[in-house]
């Protein structure tokens, strides 16, 4: 039969979420790595039928009869067939034991955003090789979602206190509040925040983690060590006297009232007073802090006071109590009685003010215990108070790309005698080095957002700098004065320097955009760091997630390339056979997936893999360009001799290969995921384009054209718009929301002309990726629409 050549599959390894285990030593029978499923509160072996095995002899492996096998499998009494995958129920004291399943080898470890291999080491406290050899490929980018086995150790994982590079990671467990989390942990709400960036948007995630600096522990507990015995009670803080101590330095130490703590030791010799012995400092001693003390610290905004505003509106805009405004004005000399239009007052940050008044409880309340409901909770950064019309102030950019001047300035001048004298002659028709130009294009689309950010009322003091040839350049530009004061900084290009510019950036507190490349070392490393061009191992779990929802009721067939050594092609396919058993057997569905690993000239078997009374979705997870195209013409002759509905899957790599006919895609009723795409029926769009093409006299394109090869040799221009959205969105976050624009990215939502700009972080501690993108859909009757993923 031709139906060898493909495979139905009913197992993958998303099993394991569904609380597989492996079990290597139940009786000696079963096989070795057999792996078991929990399906409606029932354990089952997961079997699967070798060459020559009837159920005689499965029953015999495992311990049951054949009755028991044929309740839960019915399908197998017509027969079993090789590959088959069967269920075989776990029956306590007969095929499994507790001792047998507290023995399993691996912990499975699901990848979350921004993990690496060596996170998942240390996390569970096995070497790195460890990970590697349990998992082929591992040793590259970790897909998201993916399933890697971690050899198990004594030491169980913890939800907090792994170590990871000076930090404990705590797990957020559900209600926690970052004030609960520092309470915990005995260290100030600020420790906490300056280790996770991303906690000042507010988001505090159930299930995510947080890093805590294990200095600042270890400090205050040296601290304390030094200053307290550590024992205290309702009444009284013990403290460990030191040389040169007197009961006057200790209360003046503690905020208390020297007659109060004489009285609390009347029985020690107030001039003799012996080092290492203890003293009592009454609790109800400790005198308040001053109110003006507590202001000094407050992160203060100024407001412009609107016609006809009174305080209590002011209140309702930020949040913030009526009687802290008046405290905190009253502190910075500004006199509210003298209330008039257009005059400046202070408001207290909405996030200081719960600070506040959290300090007040803890010098109010003492050792009285606190119900954390009664608390005020984190709130986030307001993204919705920055006014940038109340003073336009200029934002400052640099824009750090190897525009590689020399180069082409080497094209268009040559060397020639005249008189005598070697002088440079230009060149009659200027050209411009294949080095510059990406960057050159870049720049364009640059100023063409500056020139629309110009209308919109936007000051914009831009630097430009060649960063060509090597990173000698780029440190020297990072020396330059004006580079401190920087509000953004665009680049570099290159990932050979972008260590040194984020380095810089974290030093600084100045954002900065990674525009071009993908290979990004830093992303954990700095919280302000945004990494623009997306990256596929970030992107694939949520397009595999799109395509299986949109072949709900239908036949899903994934047809496999002739190339197996492929990694990224296993990956991909692993991860949609995974979502696609993980979302039938939630909703105890049977799939009707297909496997099929492609064979040349092989139309016969695929016409046979469609269902005719349905719709076949057909995915193809592979990115090289001569496979792909054989197999997607094979699938319309397919399609067209068996006439079955289809719906082709691809994904963003696929728009530049120019060996696909776009016919063939609509006929196909292509799906296209791509990260660039411009519509050029947009009245912004178009009008932006015809400015573009006046100014450089150029046609400038999607950075993927459709089915185009995407040369930079090719007379258009490919990086330009790209150099637009990236500049326009960025100062337009500035313009909206000021320099706590990181916080409120998730906000931020302008008008880009080929790019879908979202920016998610990928951890607390983190800079922020890029995930936005399209699916293109091309349509049998040769409609072509675009449709942004929300």
């Amino acid at each position: 039969m031709r139906m060898k050549h493909y495979t139905i599959v009913f197992l993958s390894s998303f099993l394991l979420l569904m609380l597989v285990h492996i079990n290597l030593h139940a009786q000696s029978s079963i096989p070795e790595g057999t792996e078991k499923i929990i399906i409606e509160g029932k354990e089952y072996y997961l079997h699967k039928v070798r060459k020559s095995e009837g159920l005689f002899r499965i029953s015999v492996s495992y311990g049951v009869s054949q009755k028991e096998i044929l309740e839960v499998n019915p399908e197998a009494a017509s027969g079993l067939l090789l590959g088959q995958i069967i269920k075989v129920p776990v029956i306590k004291g007969r095929n499994s034991t507790e001792e047998q399943l507290n023995k399993e080898k691996y912990i499975y470890h699901t990848v979350e955003t921004g993990q690496t291999a060596f996170y998942i080491a240390k996390r569970y406290h096995v070497d790195l090789q460890d990970v590697y050899d349990n998992n082929p490929g591992s040793e590259e980018k970790l897909l998201l979602g993916a399933i890697i086995k971690v050899p198990k150790k004594e030491v169980r994982p913890t939800d907090y206190k792994i170590s990871d590079d000076g930090y404990y990671v705590h797990k957020v467990e559900p209600k926690e509040t970052v004030f609960g989390i520092a309470k915990r942990y005995r260290i100030e709400i600020s420790d906490i925040l300056e280790s996770n960036e991303g906690l000042e948007s507010g988001i505090l995630a159930t299930g995510s983690y947080i890093r805590i600096p294990v200095e600042v522990i270890n400090n205050r507990e040296k601290r304390a060590k030094e200053e307290l015995d550590g024992t205290e009670d309702a009444l009284y803080i013990y403290h460990k006297i030191k040389e040169g101590e007197t009961l006057f330095s200790i209360a003046e130490a503690f905020n208390a009232k020297p007659v109060e703590v004489q009285d609390a030791n009347s029985s020690v010799n107030a001039n003799d007073l012996e080092v290492g012995y203890l003293v009592r400092i009454p609790k109800s001693s400790i005198k308040k802090p001053k109110q003006k003390d507590l202001f000094e610290t407050a992160e203060l905004k100024n407001h412009k006071i609107k016609r006809r505003e009174q305080l209590v509106d002011v209140a309702d805009k930020y949040d913030v109590p009526a009687d802290i405004i008046e405290k905190a004005n009253a502190a910075a000399n500004i006199d509210l009685r003298k209330w008039e239009k257009g005059m400046i007052i202070k408001v207290p940050n909405k996030r200081w003010v719960e600070e506040y008044y959290e300090s007040k409880l803890d010098v109010d309340l003492g050792d009285v215990a606190v119900d954390p409901k009664t608390l005020i909770p984190f709130e986030k950064i307001e993204c919705d108070v920055y006014d940038y019309s109340l003073t336009k102030p200029s934002i400052k950019v640099a824009l750090l790309l190897p525009f590689n001047v020399e180069a082409t300035k080497a094209l268009n001048y040559k060397k020639e005698l005249v008189d005598g004298q070697e002088i440079e002659i230009a060149n009659a028709k200027r050209r411009l080095s294949m080095r510059s130009k990406v960057f050159v294009e870049f720049y364009q689309g640059a100023l063409l957002a500056l020139e629309e950010l110009k209308k919109e009322g936007v000051n914009v003091d831009l630097f430009v700098y060649d960063t060509a040839p090597d990173s000698l350049k780029v440190k020297e530009i990072l020396r330059k004065p004006e580079m401190e004061y920087a509000d953004l900084i665009i680049g570099p290009a290159y990932s050979s320097n972008l260590k040194i510019v984020s380095e810089f950036s974290k030093q600084f507190d100045i954002p900065m955009v990674y525009p071009l490349s993908t290979i990004n070392n830093q992303m954990d490393k700095n919280p302000l760091l945004f990494q623009a061009n997306p990256t596929d191992s970030l992107m694939f779990d949520v397009m595999v997630k799109r395509v299986i929802e949109s072949s709900k009721g239908n036949r899903l067939v994934m047809i496999r390339t002739e190339n197996k050594d492929n990694k990224f092609e296993q990956r991909l396919s692993q991860m949609i056979r995974d979502k696609v058993y993980w979302e039938s057997f939630k909703n105890g569905e049977v799939p009707d997936f297909v496997e099929y690993y492609f064979k040349q000239d092989d139309l016969a078997s695929l016409e046979r893999m469609f269902d005719r009374n349905k719709e076949n979705t057909v995915v193809i997870p592979s990115m090289e360009e001569s496979q792909v195209s054989r197999i997607v013409t094979t699938v319309k002759g397919a399609k067209l001799k068996a006439k079955a509905n289809v719906t082709l899957w691809g994904f963003p790599d696929w728009t530049r290969f120019n060996t696909i006919n776009p016919e063939t895609v609509h006929i196909l009723n292509g799906r296209i995921f791509s990260y660039y795409a411009v519509n050029y029926s947009n009245e912004i769009n178009d009008e932006r384009i015809r400015a573009y093409r006046q100014w450089f006299k150029t046609e400038p394109i999607a950075i993927s054209p459709l089915f185009q090869a995407a040369s930079i040799q090719a007379n258009m221009s490919r990086y330009s718009l790209w150099g637009h959205d990236i500049t326009y969105f960025f100062i337009t976050a500035l313009r909206d929301y000021g320099t706590d624009f990181p916080h409120c990215i998730h906000h931020h939502r302008p008008h880009t002309i080929q790019s879908e700009l979202k920016f998610s972080r990928v951890s607390n501690w983190g800079g922020f990726y890029n995930h936005g993108f399209f699916v293109l859909k091309f349509s049998p009757d040769f409609e072509f629409e675009i449709e942004e993923v929300q």
